[in-house]
């Protein structure tokens, strides 16, 4: 209580003292009259002057607290900011805390001085120092200065002994007045509810006039409004005891009680103007007049037992009247007249009450059964039937002859019922042995009772009342009830009948009182059982416990309805007058104090948390506040603070969240707000066993970044001849946000779009740069135009204009974030080299996977599978996109969070996009690119992501189907048999004890994913059929007999090998592997795998021919090839001095020895390919170098033929001997036999390499599927073999017509040119239809024959060589025969007889058939040429 009433009178007593200082600063008698002060004030004070400087001056309080609130007091100054200003007129410059008493251990007190200050050395003289003195003056005394001074600052504080001066008080001067000035001052406070019965009580406590010093007195303090929220969310403003609004406020803000006097006592709302309420004396009547409560009288015929009417009677006179029933209904008396009961003959005996009796007339007519001793009888044997009842004595005329009755007795009874308008409520009587009759009383005068806060209402409908069952039972004619009135059971006990009728009562009927019904509950923080709802249960019976001890009033009753789920949510329902907001708050937070002493309960905020901003841009920091807890739950200050995101707990995490406690608020703050923030906050502030609980009403609004686009980018701008140049400039933002494009001089535009056109006026050496800003922020473009002259290279929309070789930037499309990046090349066109163009929504999802956890999640995916699904094109189209995808889905794999069938179904969606046909080729790049993380690994990643994910489902059970996977997760016991998508059937047998799962995911397009790569790098297969991967809980257990059948997709290809993804496969970028799987049976368009182990399966077919024949034929044919091209070597290198007398002779066999080197070169390398191809490992790069020599020499081995050909053409068309020179055309010869084939073997392989399709795969020759590099094969041999034939025919037909003019000169080079023209005759037809076979192999590699066919001439092409381009020649065999002959001419013989060398066959062959004759003797040899 010490605190509340200090502070309060600190601020009340400051602000007083600082008005009046000012006002007498001034040297005036101003006073501020407020018309809304319980106290008025003269009219003869004179006005306030007007102030046109401000004026300082200090102000000295003397406050009296507890010492165990000092330190709270000086903490709570020191933390205020100065100035501080109080209202438009008024500013605390600063507030110095200077001097502390207390008591000290004597009973005195001991007056210590804060620091920087200090007491003048009089007063450490005077009343002792109480510290070491070690400045010129002491910091403490014993005893409290008797004139009021205090510690003064130690600047202010002349040395000792030095003359004490005079001391100036921290208190301003004053202007001397004649008479004190009495001045109203009005204070507006802002205070938490709670406080306020505490700040009322401690006003109230203070006894006035209160003296602050000698020249200042308070002589009252009236505390008249007070406003605090209601549950609109507005205010209310209700006015305190003696003080009401003016009318004028009621009708504008409207009364929020019920009015009843003059104005209203309460307002919803606080009036712009800065009213208050006033004292009820000073304020004038409404205009509208009131209307006149209306008086009327009730007649009650009641049935009771006699044994109860002595204590009706003795009940009805104890009641003090007028009596108030409610707010709209008083009684003003009521009167007990009649009472008829049984007498002994059987009938009724009629009775009046004191001061009432009969009239003349019913004492004639029933008899009267009482002596007569006034003028009438006050007793009648019978009940009047025409319903009348005792009259007053005074209202009767006196009977002309007296009739001696019975003694009666008069009861005097008053009743009160009330009427509702409209409201109709029969009043029956029954039959019971005892009744009473209460008659009718006369009307009492009529006394009006103005109530507060009511409406007079002017009319009141008055509806009968019918007895029933009685006999002589008279009907009420005037007759109003009320609703809700409870009826007391009635009692029957064995007298004598009596009836009883009451006279009508008057009343006065003011406003109905409405009967309220108010739904509340409250929520315990346990776990709900049904049991609650058992009456005998301990939670009802406490919850009931405290909802009647706190709710309960005569005006009200309270039920508790039950629990229900939700945590424990008990309701419970209030029931009577209308009750205001604050009642319902104190009712609820009593309830909440007294179950927290046995429950973990919940107080739910009428407030909501604040969101700050409320508009957030992605990845700013938002907060939200919560707090702080009202003082009246008695939380205190030592509560903690737990946050929840949609019902879920926000576990720490420094790089998301921050949580804080700040001036007993807790604060929420998200470090880096995503789109997944967005959603229902909840905070919890828990100190012991009660929580105060806090929700947001709102949500937090995203603004996206602002995405800048400027275009150009920077980039070169040509121009010549010293032309002017103009540079059209794209400067944008997104919405809302706006920009400014300037240069280094000046703003050239703001807005949301900018267009400008830059002109370059003068052709010279320049730069200019240019800023596209967003305004108001950081973020900006910056584009460098750089000007030279002469003409470009290259020049596009994109990258603009450039030098060969020169590297440019170019922007991305709308709605992406990043830049490409260009290369000048030699034919002039850009080409793009890299491209960083993503989706703005999938980079702002890939920083966001970074950063994830379980409450952000699930809307992290949604977003996700929305995103992936509605930019299907953008984003299967870019590798970049791809990537980015790619990488959040292994963020969400290596988060260590539950996936359950929701999130697993958006995985599913967004995995499936990028597995689609579209894709295809994207993922093709991306897989045979450069071998880098970022690119080759990609598609393993991506599996692998998918495989961590299937681990981590929590569900036991479940079947998702998405247009490209499906998920089946289930258990098995024993063993397990399914099919999945009418596709792919597995089989587990004996998989071990227990109860297992097991969960399969079923890819419909994963083919265009996944290279077809296997474990020897062999890209000659494809996928055959769907990828499963399949996930189970036996672990490490090894499986022995785990089958999968695979549907075929295509039922043409052949070799089937059951395989599994190996991630650790070339440097682990991943490839198909066969180890521990094997293919069983292959039926039906169907292979069945058995395999030992669980991962990712699928089926590799070759769409080759698996022909054990034909790599018998070449091997065969490629060794008979080649020891056939060494024979023809040998034989050109015995015979060549002989060749080389004639030029044509000589550059034909100059040709066939280059063809055979050719050939011979080519089989030795492809023997070697095919040892690197069957060689285990990665062996890419020696692969594609055996691939080039292969490529290079069998091009060679066709240049050269195409060499003959146009030798034999050109000596066929020109003068024999004549023309070139034989030094020229070896030139020509060897130009086009060997740099036809390096050029075009050099282009092949510089433009398949980097994209890594030179080969095929593994296989060691040009590839035919991804680049058909093996066009630069096919290509030009087709074209020379058909060049072969046209010059055949050319050559036939210039040699016929030649032949029969030709002179026997010409004889022998005729006889050459017919061997040339006779071997491409024979050869053209040979290699033509052996490569046309090699073509056929592609175009139907599943026909064996093609395959048997090739392999046959393909291999046996040295073989023909030997035949048909040497050992045909007629000349070439007699050189061979005449080496042979010479060299069995110097053999050794041991006879008359020769022997013969090794070329004697060919001797034999050469007499056969070129007509050699050789004779010979011992003197000489004589040979001759027999041409035939």
């Amino acid at each position: 209580m010490g605190l509340p009433k200090a502070a309060a009178c600190v601020a009340v007593l400051l602000v007083i003292y600082y008005s009046l200082d000012n006002q007498e600063v001034m040297e005036t008698k101003a006073s501020y009259n407020h018309s809304r002060g319980k106290r008025q004030v003269s009219a003869t004070q004179p006005s306030a002057t007007t102030i046109n400087v401000p004026m300082d001056f200090d102000l000295l309080l003397d406050l009296t607290i507890p010492v165990s609130i000092l330190p709270l007091l000086r903490n709570s100054l020191n933390s205020i900011s100065f100035p501080f200003t109080l209202n438009q007129s008024l500013q605390v410059l600063d507030i110095q805390f200077t001097t502390a008493c207390f008591p000290n251990s004597t009973g005195g007190l001991q007056c210590t001085c804060e620091d920087q200050f200090a007491w003048p050395c009089d007063k450490c003289d005077v009343y002792g120092a109480c510290s070491n003195v070690t400045g010129p003056t002491c910091e403490c005394i014993n005893g409290r200065p008797s004139d009021g001074e205090y510690c003064e600052p130690i600047t202010s504080i002349n040395p000792c002994p030095t003359p004490t001066p005079v001391i100036t008080t921290t208190t301003a001067m004053m202007t001397t007045t004649k008479e004190p000035m009495d001045f109203d001052l009005l204070l507006d406070l802002t205070i938490p509810v709670s406080i306020l019965p505490l700040l009322r009580n401690s006003l109230n406590s203070i006894s006035f006039p209160f003296t602050l010093n000698q020249s200042l007195q308070v002589l009252d303090i009236q505390f008249t409004t007070a406003c605090f929220p209601n549950s609109t969310g507005g205010l209310q403003c209700t006015c305190e005891d003696q003080f009401a609004w003016p009318c004028d406020k009621c009708d504008v803000y409207g009364a929020c009680s019920n009015v009843t006097g003059p104005t209203c006592e309460c307002i919803n709302g606080r009036p712009s103007d800065g009213e208050y309420c006033e004292p009820i004396t000073s304020i004038n009547p409404c205009p509208t007049p009131t209307p006149e409560p209306m008086d009327f009288d009730l007649l009650l015929d009641l049935t009771i037992p006699v044994s109860i009417l002595p204590l009706l009677r003795n009940s009805l006179n104890s009641i003090s009247f007028p009596f108030t029933l409610n707010q709209s209904l008083q009684v003003l008396d009521i009167q007990f007249t009649t009472a008829c009961f049984p007498n002994s003959t059987g009938g009724l005996q009629c009775t009046c009450e004191d001061q009432f009796a009969w009239p003349c007339d019913k004492c004639d007519v029933y008899g009267a059964c009482s002596n007569v001793t006034r003028p009438t009888c006050e007793c009648i044997n019978g009940r009047p039937s025409d319903g009348e009842y005792c009259e007053p004595i005074t209202s009767i005329n006196p009977c002309p002859t007296p009739t001696p009755e019975m003694l009666t007795s008069t009861v005097r009874t008053t009743t009160n019922t009330t009427t509702m308008p409209n409201t109709t409520m029969p009043v029956t009587t029954t039959t019971m042995p005892n009744t009473t009759t209460m008659p009718n009383t006369t009307t009492m005068p009529v006394t009006t009772t103005t109530m507060p806060n009511t409406t007079t209402m002017p009319n009141t409908t008055t509806m009968p009342v019918t007895t029933t069952t009685m006999p002589n039972t008279t009907t009420m004619p005037n007759t109003t009830t009320m609703p809700n009135t409870t009826t007391m059971p009635v009692t029957t006990t064995t007298m004598m009948p009596v009836t009883t009728t009451i006279m009508p009562v008057t009343t006065t009927t003011m406003m109905p009182v409405t009967t309220t019904i108010n739904e509340l509950s409250f929520v315990l923080d346990i776990d709900f059982d049904e049991s609650f709802n058992e009456e005998s249960n301990d939670v009802f019976i406490n919850a009931n416990r405290a909802i009647q001890t706190q709710c309960r009033t005569p005006q009200s009753s309270c039920q508790l309805s039950g629990f229900r789920s939700g945590s424990t949510i008990g309701d419970y329902t209030i029931r009577g007058a209308s009750l205001s907001d604050t009642e319902l708050q104190a009712i609820q937070t009593g309830i909440f104090l007294d179950l927290s002493e046995t429950y973990p309960i919940i107080f739910d905020s009428q407030s909501s948390l604040k969101l700050e901003p409320t508009t957030v841009i992605s990845q700013q920091e938002a907060t939200v506040t919560c707090g702080p807890p009202p003082a009246n739950l008695n939380l205190g200050t030592n509560w903690t603070a737990e946050w929840r995101f949609n019902n879920n707990p926000i576990s720490s995490n420094e790089d998301l969240y921050e949580f804080s406690k700040v001036n007993e608020e807790a604060v929420l703050t998200l470090k880096r707000f995503f789109g997944t923030d967005i959603g229902q906050y909840e905070c919890r502030l828990k100190s012991g066993q009660k929580i105060f609980r806090e929700r947001s009403n709102k949500n937090f609004t995203l603004q996206e970044q602002p995405l800048i686009r400027l275009t150009p980018l920077s980039r070169q701008i040509h121009c010549q001849d010293m032309a002017s140049v103009e540079v059209k400039l794209e400067c944008s933002v997104n919405e809302p946000y706006t920009v400014v494009l300037r240069n280094s001089t000046k703003v050239l535009g703001t807005g949301n779009s900018i267009s400008y056109s830059f002109l370059i006026p003068i052709c010279e050496k320049t730069e200019h740069t240019f800023t596209c800003q967003v305004i108001g922020r950081q973020e900006l473009k910056q584009s460098t135009l750089e000007i030279t002259t002469g003409a470009p290279d290259c020049n596009n929309d994109v990258f603009g204009t450039g030098n060969l070789g020169q590297m440019a930037f170019g922007s991305c499309e709308r709605d992406e974030v990043g830049e490409r990046k260009g290369v000048c090349q030699e034919d002039g066109l850009w080409k793009e080299v890299e491209n960083n163009c993503t989706l703005r929504p999938v980079q702002e999802l890939l920083l966001q996977s970074e950063l994830l956890n379980a409450n952000s999640l699930p809307g992290f995916l949604d977003t996700l599978s929305d995103v992936t699904v509605n930019f299907t094109e953008e984003v299967v189209k870019s590798p970049t996109n791809i990537n980015a995808i790619v990488d959040i889905l292994s963020n969400v794999a290596n988060t260590p969070l539950p996936i359950n069938s929701d999130l697993a179904k958006d995985i599913l969606l967004t995995a499936g996009v990028l597995t689609t046909n579209g894709s295809r080729g994207t993922w093709e790049s991306l897989n045979n690119g450069s071998r880098n993380e970022s690119q080759t690994r990609r598609s393993s990643t991506f599996l692998q992501s998918l495989e961590n994910i299937t681990r981590r489902i929590t569900d036991v059970s479940l079947a998702i189907d998405t247009p490209y996977i499906l998920l089946n997760k289930t258990t098995f016991t024993d063993s397990f048999n399914a099919s999945f998508n009418s596709s792919v059937t597995i089989v587990i047998s004996e998989p071990g004890e227990g109860e297992k799962n097991i969960t399969v995911m079923t890819f419909a397009s994963m083919h265009n994913v996944l290279p077809a790569r296997d474990e020897a790098n062999s890209s000659r297969f494809d996928i055959n059929g769907r990828v499963v991967l399949v996930q189970t809980s036996i672990g490490n257990i090894p499986i022995n007999n785990i089958s999968f059948t695979f549907n075929l997709n295509n039922t043409s290809l052949v070799n089937p090998q059951c395989v599994f993804w190996n991630f650790s496969l070339f440097d682990d970028r991943g490839g198909w592997d066969n180890e521990g799987c094997m293919p069983v049976e292959i039926k039906n368009g169907s292979v069945t795998c058995n395999c030992n182990h669980l991962t990712s399966f699928s089926i590799l077919m070759s769409p080759f021919v698996n022909c054990e024949v034909c790599s018998l034929i070449t091997f065969i044919g490629v060794g008979i090839s080649m020891a056939s091209l060494v024979i023809c070597l040998i034989i050109e290198a015995v015979i060549w001095r002989k060749i080389r007398r004639n030029t044509t002779s000589y550059l034909r066999h100059v040709s066939i020895v280059n063809i055979a080197v050719s050939l011979l070169i080519a089989d030795i390398w492809f023997i070697i390919g095919a040892s690197i191809s069957e060689a285990p490992g990665d062996n890419r790069d020696a692969c594609s170098a055996a691939t080039f020599f292969i490529h290079f020499f069998y091009l060679a081995m066709f240049f050269w033929m195409l060499a003959s050909a146009l030798l034999l053409l050109y000596r066929t068309v020109s003068v024999f001997d004549g023309g070139l020179s034989k030094r020229s055309m070896l030139a020509i010869g060897f130009s086009i036999g060997y740099g036809g084939p390096i050029i075009i073997a050099v282009i092949t392989i510089a433009a398949t390499a980097p994209s890594e399709t030179y080969t095929q795969g593994k296989f060691c020759w040009l590839n035919f599927k991804e680049s058909l590099a093996i066009i630069a094969f096919v290509l030009p041999a087709l074209t020379i073999v058909l060049f072969h034939l046209i010059i055949l025919i050319v050559v036939l037909f210039k040699m016929l017509r030649r032949r029969a003019v030709a002179d026997s000169a010409q004889a022998g080079q005729r006889n050459v040119l017919l061997v040339i023209a006779r071997t491409l005759a024979v050869l053209t037809p040979l290699f033509g239809l052996t490569w046309g076979l090699g073509i056929g192999t592609l175009a139907d590699p599943e026909n064996q024959g093609i395959h048997i066919a090739f392999s046959f001439f393909n291999s046996l092409q040295g073989f023909f060589i030997l035949v048909f381009g040497l050992l045909l020649d007629k000349k070439v065999r007699s050189e061979i025969a005449i080496k042979s002959q010479i060299s069995g001419s110097g053999t050794t013989s041991t006879s008359a007889g020769n022997s013969s060398s090794a070329f004697g066959f060919l001797r034999l062959w050469r007499r056969g058939r070129d007509g050699y004759n050789i004779s010979s003797n011992d003197s000489n040899v004589t040979q001759s040429l027999n041409p035939s």
